[in-house]
């Protein structure tokens, strides 16, 4: 077989994210937003857009309580140019991704089986289009990226590796390690212009960090990394074991890559160019959303190593059944989905936290100052609540975030700070849907004689509008509301 034509390679790209993306969202109970972190990019990218600088709250402080520049950039143009964001950014995940499957079937033989094998793992789908993240847009630049440095394709590195620098953290790994390939391929000579637009970004990155907000890195960093390294490992081992074992396809296309990188197979450089996306979820313990977040952007190099080696692989075996095995994995891909990606909640805490902000907004309309509002997941609720919102698991506020403490427990919620709450002493507090997972990430604080003494759990109603919360006495009180015995 030939390899496809760009414009073909486009189009059937294109068709099968578009096909695959439509059936993630049907499966996943066809949200109209993405999920609450999504939410968390809206906000910035509002405050941006309307003219506050990278704030939280309207007149805060300046954090970097998102992981991606680049993503806050792009929100911030759709929310300052469309009526209605999540489709214009669902659009454009859909082309991000359509591109790099496009970029990947150009550089194979084998179309059919490639897009067999994309189509196998429905959590890509989710994660890199209808999550509304930075998914889908990481995931273009590190195939491209990848398949730059594979084919010594000097200038094309050098032009993806700011926007590499621009879009995550963990591109210092990837630009690093994208710069020793290319010195240990093609020569150090050749390294030198990628090390020098690699160093000058990640520069001037750091020192606009250093100047605007304070900090060498974005603020989710330490509210959610844990600094004992060991337990990160054997955590990230898990996540890695755990995405392996979560989809057939998945497993084989780790087993391909492992055999690609023991016997120098055509996609060496390929697989060894990806290897900092699988080793960095280890280092950091992996991730608490369902369905391997991390590894998603992968997927499409994945999927590449796989079917340039399938026919070495299948002549050892029988034709027939050779040819059935990609329809068996697209069929057990999608089969296990529904049961296993643990996504579909993810979407309805972003809708309950933009219909709870929707009700704080109603029912304190009327007062002179907004209340402050704390939260656990803090994306969906400040999206839609006009007054202070503070985020108890430190992500957007540094107080918290930089507060001493062990930063351990459940994975990336681990911010909070008893000192800082009652430092903060907020008018509410919402509670989750889960008072077990209340109780872990707030460190017990509901059972404490002192929270007890200071709040109360009610249903409040005001203006034709109820929210079950933890209010302040001292706020009722100002409202004229009787405080519980």
């Amino acid at each position: 077989m030939t390899k496809m034509k760009p414009i073909q390679a486009a189009f059937f790209g294109l068709l099968t994210v578009l096909l695959g993306g439509a059936l993630v969202w049907w499966l996943l109970g066809r949200p109209a937003t993405g999920i609450d972190d999504a939410d968390i990019f809206l906000v910035y990218a509002r405050n941006f857009a309307e003219g506050h600088g990278f704030v939280y709250n309207v007149g805060g402080e300046r954090v970097e309580g998102f992981t991606s520049m680049l993503w806050t950039l792009i929100c911030s143009v759709f929310w300052h140019t469309c009526a209605s964001v999540p489709v214009p950014l669902l659009l454009l995940n859909v082309l991000f991704c359509g591109a790099a499957a496009a970029a990947c079937l150009r550089r194979t033989e084998r179309p059919v089986l490639y897009l067999a094998l994309l189509g196998a793992s429905p959590a890509w789908f989710a994660w890199c289009q209808t999550t509304l993240m930075e998914s889908g847009l990481w995931c273009l630049l590190v195939t491209l990226l990848v398949l730059a440095v594979a084919e010594r394709r000097t200038v094309a590195v050098c032009l993806l590796l700011p926007l590499l620098v621009l879009t995550r953290p963990e591109s210092i790994a990837w630009g690093a390690w994208a710069c020793l390939i290319l010195a240990f391929s093609k020569g150090w000579k050749s390294a030198l212009w990628p090390a020098a637009v690699f160093g000058a970004s990640l520069l001037a990155l750091v020192g606009f960090r250093l100047s605007y907000f304070g900090y060498p890195v974005p603020n989710t960093y330490y509210a959610k990394v844990s600094p004992d390294l060991f337990s990160n490992i054997w955590s990230g081992l898990g996540y890695l074991f755990g995405y392996a074992f979560s989809n057939p396809a998945a497993l084989l296309a780790l087993l391909f890559l492992c055999v690609v990188l023991a016997r120098r197979g055509p996609g060496f450089w390929v697989a060894l160019a990806l290897l900092p996306g699988l080793g960095i979820p280890v280092l950091v313990g992996g991730d608490h959303f369902g369905a391997y977040r991390f590894f998603q952007p992968l997927w499409p190099l994945l999927c590449l190593l796989v079917a340039r080696e399938w026919l070495q692989w299948s002549s050892n075996f029988c034709p027939r059944v050779m040819k059935t095995v990609p329809v068996v994995l697209l069929a057990v891909g999608w089969l296990l989905f529904p049961a296993t990606a643990n996504l579909e909640h993810e979407f309805r805490i972003a809708r309950e936290g933009r219909a709870n902000g929707e009700a704080l907004t109603a029912m304190f309309s009327d007062l002179a100052d907004w209340p402050t509002v704390a939260v656990i997941t803090a994306g969906g609720s400040k999206l839609a609540y006009a007054g202070t919102v503070q985020d108890l698991m430190g992500l957007n506020s540094t107080e918290m975030a930089h507060a001493p403490g062990p930063h351990t427990g459940f994975k990336n919620h681990t911010g909070f700070s008893k000192v800082v709450f009652y430092r903060w002493m907020p008018d509410v507090l919402l509670c989750g849907d889960s008072a077990e997972f209340d109780a872990l990430v707030l460190q017990g604080l509901h059972s404490e004689p002192r929270f007890m003494e200071r709040y109360e759990k009610r249903a409040l109603r005001r203006n034709g509008r109820e929210l079950d919360a933890y209010y302040r006495r001292g706020f009722l009180a100002g409202l004229g509301i009787q405080a519980k015995e």
